[in-house]
């Protein structure tokens, strides 16, 4: 048996992206989690837990999200071995940005490359989501997708399962701001209301529709327009301080719209790359937070590739 180490990158994500819940996501270029693994005789052993928020990750495979998706890989494929695991996480835990995605759909893509590609991308999402559903308290796909897809993904449905990724536009930039609050998903999740009137429904499906149309044609100005929603993110601003005016001083410095990144507490901006600067974006919402006390950190990037070995 080889004992080969095996690298994988597993991209930061945003997801529902206005009014998209559970439906929409998008791979980021940075951050990124790596996921590191070989051949052993049997089991899931993590032998290394670093980076951001590290300490609060178990090393026990079967409450940790990078090990529960690799012994699902292997179920799937009747693999006759086992996998060491070391992890670096570059997302941190509870940040919105994906990092329970990224470590899900890392480790199924590292048990997928060590098994010899068996299965096929929507399987490997699957695989990724199973390990979401243990440790985030719902089956969900709107990070795990666009982490392993790469680009912009939509879920079809989930009963039966069906996703797409389309390519972004090539102008469209990211701003990813980071304030030092902790949202666990379970608990952005549990503030949700259970039902939605027609009004929130019907305004939903509008800019949801558009938003796919205006990620295929390029039409930045539409994307802008499009990620709106009426239920969600006024359900959970409370949980990240200064959201609101966060989002005002990123639309102020050019941002094409400032919204909350999946369960928070992550503030992503879109941005035209070809009139505005990301930098300034990002000073902005920097600044905001620094005034009021708060430590705020940022990425400048773009739409990315999904899962990637290195």
């Amino acid at each position: 048996m080889t004992d080969e180490w095996i690298r994988i990158a597993a991209p930061a994500t945003t997801s529902n992206i206005g009014a998209g819940f559970d439906i929409f996501g998008i791979a980021l270029k940075e951050p990124y989690d790596i996921i590191e693994g070989r051949k052993i005789e049997s089991g899931i052993v993590i032998t290394e837990v670093s980076g951001p928020g590290s300490d609060s990750i178990p090393l026990d495979p079967s409450s940790n999200s990078v090990g529960i998706a690799a012994a699902e890989v292997l179920r799937r494929c009747e693999a006759d071995f086992g996998i060491e695991i070391k992890i670096k996480k570059g997302i941190r835990p509870c940040s919105g940005i994906g990092s329970s995605g990224a470590s899900a759909a890392g480790g199924a893509y590292l048990a997928h490359i060590l098994c010899g590609e068996k299965l096929n991308l929507t399987e490997l999402v699957l695989c990724a989501a199973h390990a979401e559903d243990v440790t985030s308290g719902g089956f969900h796909a709107d990070n795990v997708a666009p982490c392993v897809l790469g680009g912009f993904t939509i879920i079809r449905s989930y009963e039966p399962f069906e996703v797409i990724s389309i390519k972004p536009p090539e102008d469209l930039g990211v701003v990813v701001a980071m304030p030092d609050v902790l949202v666990p998903t379970k608990e952005s999740r549990a503030v949700l209301p259970k039902e939605v009137g027609v009004k929130d429904l019907v305004f939903h499906v509008g800019n949801a529709s558009c938003l796919v149309y205006a990620m295929m044609s390029g039409d930045l100005g539409l994307i802008g327009r499009s990620v709106k929603d009426a239920v969600f993110e006024p359900a959970r601003a409370h949980l990240v301080p200064h959201l609101k005016q966060a989002e005002s001083a990123a639309m102020s410095h050019g941002a094409l719209v400032s919204f909350l990144g999946g369960s928070g507490p992550c503030i992503i901006s879109f941005y035209d790359k070809g009139s505005h600067n990301g930098d300034q974006i990002a000073d902005s919402i920097k600044s905001l937070y620094a005034e009021n006390g708060m430590k705020c950190d940022t990425w400048v990037t773009e739409c990315g590739s999904g899962c990637r070995r290195i």
